[in-house]
C-alpha cells in the first residue's frame, strides 16, 4: 500500500515516533523510546525506510525492523 508523506508522518507519530528533520539529504529521522531509529527518505512518489543498517519501501517491513509491535493498523 502507497502512503502520502503526511499519512506516512501521522502513523509514525500515532506509534509513538517523534520526527526530527535532517539539516543533509532531506531525511527524516523517527525516533521513539524503546525503539530503533527509522530513517525516511522521499522521492515525491515512493518512501525509502532505513533501520540500522536495511532499507527496504514498506512502512509495515519498516516498523517490523524496528520493534514495533501491534501493526494491524498498517496495511
Amino acid at each position: 500500500m502507497s502512503y502520502s508523506k503526511q499519512r506516512v508522518i501521522e502513523i509514525l507519530e500515532k506509534k509513538g515516533f517523534v520526527a526530527e528533520e535532517s539539516e543533509q539529504f532531506d531525511v527524516l529521522h523517527f525516533i521513539a523510546p524503546g525503539y530503533k531509529e527509522i530513517k525516511m527518505k522521499s522521492d515525491g512518489i515512493k518512501h525509502y525506510f532505513k533501520v540500522l543498517t536495511k532499507f527496504t519501501t514498506n512502512l509495515r517491513t519498516a516498523l517490523e525492523w524496528a520493534g514495533v509491535e501491534r501493526l494491524e493498523d498498517v496495511a
